[in-house]
């Protein structure tokens, strides 16, 4: 797979939210973080980031969902 970078956080949680909300879209993800940020509590600068990276081919599907994330806007499905 050819991943590449959706976007980057700089929070942990928000990271794992995104990540399963894109997998609940059948998007594959991965996080990818420097590894001091993963041991020495960090919360700003490079070593904070986070980047959401996503395969290429899922690109429009993925920040199309990304803009409404970042707008709060989101669909509900009714059953």
């Amino acid at each position: 797979m050819n991943w590449q970078v959706l976007t980057k956080v700089y929070d942990r949680i928000e990271a794992e939210m995104i990540k399963a909300a894109l997998e609940a879209l059948k998007i594959p993800v991965e996080l990818a973080q420097e590894s001091v940020g993963g041991t020495i509590p960090v919360s700003f600068g490079k070593f904070a980031e986070i980047h959401v990276l996503i395969p290429k081919e899922k690109r429009e599907e993925a920040q199309e969902w990304l803009e409404n994330y970042d707008k709060d806007e989101f669909e509900v499905e009714k059953e």
